[in-house]
């Protein structure tokens, strides 16, 4: 992506700087083949006001049929590694912080009998907040964090966890793309925002191990248990292994007093605490998740913060946030109001799924889907580029607010915008309709692909 300075231009004028030069490197680098047919998807996706998530009824505004959409979506090709620089780009002259929302959500296809290397999933739904099990794929996001009240996002990374993949090693490499790209250094590392899903002590191992400058901050359950350094002893003489474990340390009632510990004022919510243990480390076991084929368990230390505020809704019961943080960072006010806005990628997952529509494109490849998330990331970062250079007419029922508009509402006006931006040379190649399927010959059965199960159930959005 062409490299762009804001010196001397406001942020309408950067918005739009943004997005001329986020939409040629688009169209000229990212979108490596079927170019212009998955451009103009972008284009429809950016600012299609018909709340339908179809390609073919999006084709009906382009000058591509739906035959053409569809075998972009699955025959297109799109270098990521591009899109990733450009995504990060975008952010850094935007003056987003190198933050980091890192989760998986679930997109269900239980009725799709053809479609290959379906698992169960955790899905949204059930009684009362509980979720549902349902087969289908899984994705990882990873987006960068605005932390401002308008929850704006800047999606850098979208990828499938196959049947076969690893979790951890899939955040690892993920994490390692992302610092490659944003200009992270050991002395100025990136936050990465993890929910409970992911395992601390493996992430913070491998991250370590490879040298890679990343913090993270990991939601722990309250259920865990930590233990600190063991006391300095003499030998004993009849010899024996030195301990391993010192004290332990049950975070939903700790017995040992906390490291340090600081208070402040949070908004609604009154004072928060945080109390903060460092170097501890959970006890691994053989069974411990990617530490089957070490020899000696390695010692993971990090730090744990326990924080709980004064006090929430009636209808919530006030208990404590337990995060465990590997980094250099002090200020655990700071962390743990920073680990707060970890809930933007939420937002970001309900546009794709509410706002935009996504799910209702139902392809039988995953491949397909993969390429129709990526296409609306993208979109999304249309929209991210314009919001600041728009006219914001808000609906009579909508409430009046000082911060930016929402990326639904950006979704409405952002018409204009684009007419007047980068627009591809020339003019579509013409087509023809193509001859169909031969008389006489019938379609061929689909292969049908078995569920796969495994042992664990892994959670999603």
């Amino acid at each position: 992506m062409r490299s762009v300075t804001a010196t001397g231009a406001g942020d309408s004028e950067l918005g739009r700087i943004l997005l001329d030069a986020w939409r040629r490197e688009l169209y000229e680098g990212v979108l490596a083949s079927r170019s212009r047919t998955l451009f103009s998807l972008v284009d429809e996706l950016a600012a299609d006001q018909g709340r339908c998530g179809c390609p073919a009824h999006l084709s009906l505004s382009t000058v591509t049929g739906h035959a053409a959409a569809y075998r972009a979506l699955r025959d297109g090709e799109i270098d990521t590694g591009r899109a990733l620089r450009a995504a990060c780009e975008i952010a850094t002259r935007s003056g987003l912080p190198r933050v980091y929302a890192v989760d998986t959500t679930a997109w269900p296809r239980p009725t799709a009998a053809t479609s290959p290397d379906r698992q169960p999933q955790y899905t949204p739904g059930g009684p009362r907040g509980t979720a549902l099990i349902k087969t289908g794929w899984r994705y990882q996001h990873v987006v960068r964090l605005s932390l401002t009240p308008d929850s704006w996002v800047v999606p850098v990374l979208a990828d499938r966890i196959a049947s076969d993949d690893d979790l951890v090693e899939v955040t690892v490499d993920h994490i390692t793309r992302v610092c490659a790209q944003d200009g992270a250094r050991p002395a100025d590392p990136s936050l990465f925002l993890l929910d409970s899903g992911y395992p601390a002590a493996r992430i913070t191992h491998l991250l370590r191990e490879r040298g890679i400058p990343a913090d993270v901050l990991v939601r722990l359950a309250t259920s865990q248990t930590m233990w600190t350094r063991p006391e300095r002893r003499a030998a004993h003489p009849l010899g024996g292994r030195p301990r391993r474990h010192g004290f332990r340390l049950a975070l939903r009632e700790p017995g040992l007093p906390p490291d340090t510990g600081v208070s402040g004022p949070v908004g609604i919510y009154g004072t928060v605490t945080v109390r903060a243990w460092h170097q501890v480390h959970p006890k691994l076991t053989r069974a411990s998740r990617g530490f089957t084929g070490q020899g000696t368990l390695p010692i993971v230390e990090g730090s744990v913060l326990l924080a709980r505020v004064q006090h929430l809704r009636p209808s919530r019961r006030a208990g404590d946030l337990a995060l465990w943080y590997s980094g250099r960072r002090r200020d655990l006010l700071t962390l743990v109001m920073t680990y707060l806005a970890r809930f933007d990628i939420e937002h970001y997952f309900r546009y794709l799924k509410s706002t935009a529509q996504a799910p209702d494109f139902h392809p039988r490849q995953p491949g397909t889907l993969t390429t129709w998330l990526r296409l609306h990331a993208y979109a999304y970062l249309h929209l991210f580029c314009a919001r600041t250079h728009i006219t914001h007419h808000r609906l009579p029922w909508e409430p009046a607010t000082t911060t930016s508009p929402t990326p639904g509402q950006t979704r409405r006006q952002v018409s204009p915008a684009l007419r007047n931006a980068w627009q591809p040379p020339g003019n579509p190649k013409p087509g023809h309709p193509g001859p169909g399927r031969p008389a006489g010959k019938r379609r061929k059965r689909r292969t049908r692909y078995p569920i796969i199960r495994k042992n664990a159930v892994h959670k999603g959005k």
